[in-house]
């Protein structure tokens, strides 16, 4: 085969690619390979291999044309696509700028590499490069919303609202429409426009009906916004659609609960299909509900039907201990432990259950004995500190530093206030203003009072402020720890931290925190912010941080307690038993609260 006929066998192959018929195509081009290393044969099997989803062949096949022929845009871009593909976005960023080196106005080339430079977290240079491909092509969608998105994470919502929203006033294509809906109703809520933002999640369901994916987002907004009896119709469409979904029997119940609303509660789980999980979940509010003889049944029930269910054998073990019945429920522990030895749930509820029973020494075992599964997990390092306090043992001191571990701080007013009083009453106002009209959620610690989600996120001037004085102290305190790598709390000491959580809690009259612990904490906190005037009694000691009690009654007292004030910071480790002595007063008890994990 000549020179010739080789041009014209390769432009019937690239004819056959347009039309997709790669068999044809590939009949060709391997013709054609088996005489020369055509770089041009060489592109199109790459492309047909792509096709196919040979990708690390279309890889070899593509960089071979290159070397073939260097400087060739096309087959570059389409390297760059197969490597991103591949999901080796640096080489496939590398080959899109050689792409638009060599050939400056191609749109589709700065599009891809605005988009590997994004997966790159390189986002200074994704914005340039989408910005270059809306110079080229001022009606591509797609790269405007990549750029949307790039400046929404960079906390400009309000220019990333007006993009979208010429975007969306050009877009055509329906699927197009949807996501640059999905990022304006995004930026609106960075913003804090929420109702605008509901309108957005609305118009993608007027855009494609069968899009349902958003309705969670609208029930999360319409909450927010106290439209309620919305939110709880939206979730019953929802499980109308999908009856077994745990996460919207769940939601849509704490909804219920927060609203007082007990005649409802748990009613969807009776209308449900009767599976395993859902009656767990159902459970999990009986016991959270303190209604431990309703739960116990509902363990049992599907323990019975399914012997090897661990989840139901420890809940039934579990609520068997609530009720008295150690024996029994050490005995199904144990058969639970036998089919998994390994598992530290289940050897921590044991360990709880010896607690219990007043066989601390049993509890220690277990506790170590989970330890070596999950040496970071706070809840057996309290239940191992609850043991040795038990025993008498001077390890517990040790382990929870009630003296020197637990420590406060006054902060500075932060900058633009003279006095924390003035800070704190400006900051309070916010805050009680972002606290819903409902009581706690079942799953929290507070009881009388409401708790917010991600405060320091929240974008507000006031907010921010505090933070930087929080994290002052905060470097402050992980400074003066001592170092030691057998301790549990001091070996995951490391010069920076991140914020793991955020929320501000609000207490009313007779609220409290009960004794909890912070699982996914390293470091955690109380920060005062407006507080009743009965804290001042240091004999009632209301609305006083306790520390060292746990949850269930053993005997066991608090071991140190923290007279509150406004503008002053309580640190700690997350493992640390802790709540809230109750108060009498019309006066709100608002807090600031956070965990922090080594980084």
């Amino acid at each position: 085969m000549n020179s010739g006929q080789n041009t014209q066998s390769i432009a019937q192959a690239a004819q056959f690619l347009v039309h997709g018929d790669f068999t044809s195509a590939e009949r060709i081009v391997e013709t054609v390979l088996a005489q020369t290393a055509d770089a041009e044969a060489l592109h199109l099997l790459g492309l047909v291999r792509m096709q196919q989803k040979r990708l690390d062949e279309a890889v070899t096949l593509l960089a071979q044309s290159i070397a073939a022929r260097p400087g060739q845009p096309d087959v570059l871009y389409n390297f760059g696509r197969a490597l991103s593909l591949l999901e080796q976005h640096g080489y496939a960023a590398a080959a899109f700028s050689d792409a638009v080196r060599f050939q400056p106005d191609f749109a589709e080339a700065w599009y891809e590499l605005g988009n590997a430079q994004r997966v790159l977290c390189q986002l200074a240079d994704a914005e340039m490069s989408y910005h270059n491909v809306l110079r080229l092509a001022p009606d591509h969608g797609r790269a405007r919303l990549g750029l949307g998105a790039i400046l929404i994470d960079a906390n400009r919502a309000a220019e990333a609202e007006t993009l979208l929203e010429r975007g969306l006033a050009e877009a055509r294509d329906t699927n197009l429409a949807i996501d640059l809906t999905r990022n304006l109703a995004a930026a609106q809520l960075k913003q804090g426009k929420k109702d605008a933002a509901l309108k957005s999640y609305v118009q993608i369901r007027h855009l494609d009906p069968g899009r349902t994916d958003f309705d969670a987002l609208r029930v999360n907004i319409l909450e927010e916004l106290g439209r309620f009896d919305e939110a709880l119709a939206l979730m019953e469409a929802m499980l109308a659609r999908e009856p077994d979904n745990a996460s919207i029997h769940n939601y849509y119940n704490d909804m219920l609960y927060r609203l007082g609303r007990e005649e409802e509660f748990l009613g969807s789980y009776d209308r449900a299909p009767m599976s395993a999980q859902l009656q767990l979940d159902k459970a999990v509010f009986l016991v959270a509900r303190e209604r431990i003889t309703e739960a116990h049944a509902v363990y049992a029930e599907v323990l019975a039907r399914e012997p090897g269910n661990q989840n139901a054998a420890s809940g039934t073990a579990a609520t068997l201990g609530r009720l008295g019945r150690h024996d029994e429920a050490a005995r199904l522990y144990e058969q639970a432990l036998a089919r998994d030895p390994d598992n530290a749930g289940l050897q921590i509820g044991l360990a709880t259950l010896a607690l219990r029973a007043g066989d601390p020494e049993r509890a220690a075992a277990l506790a170590e004995q989970a330890l070596g599964v999950n040496p970071l997990d706070q809840y057996i390092l309290a239940i191992l500190g609850t043991a040795w306090r038990m025993m008498g043992d001077e390890r517990d001191e040790a382990l929870n530093g009630y003296d020197s571990l637990i420590r406060t701080f006054d902060l500075e007013p932060p900058e633009g206030f003279s006095s924390m009083v003035d800070f704190n009453v400006e900051l309070g106002t916010w805050l009680d203003r972002q606290h819903p009209p409902t009581r706690e959620y079942t799953a929290q610690s507070l009881r009388g009072g409401t708790q917010t989600k991600n405060i320091f996120s929240a974008g507000h001037d006031l907010v921010d402020r505090l933070q930087l004085r929080i994290t002052e102290t905060m470097n402050r305190y992980i400074a003066d720890l001592g170092t030691d790598e057998r301790h549990p709390f001091l070996s995951r000491r490391r010069n920076g931290f991140a914020y793991s959580g955020s929320w501000s809690s609000r207490l009313r009259d007779c609220g409290f925190h009960i004794n909890h612990v912070h699982p996914l904490g390293w470091i955690s906190s109380c920060y005062y912010v407006a507080l009743p005037d009965v804290v001042a009694d240091i004999n009632a000691r209301q609305g006083w941080i306790k520390f060292g009690e746990p949850y269930f009654e053993i005997g066991l007292g608090i071991r140190r307690a923290i007279q509150p004030a406004p503008g002053r910071l309580v640190l700690f480790p997350s493992y640390m038993w802790h709540g809230t002595l109750p108060f009498r007063s019309e006066a709100a008890r608002i807090t600031i609260a956070f965990d922090a994990v080594p980084c």
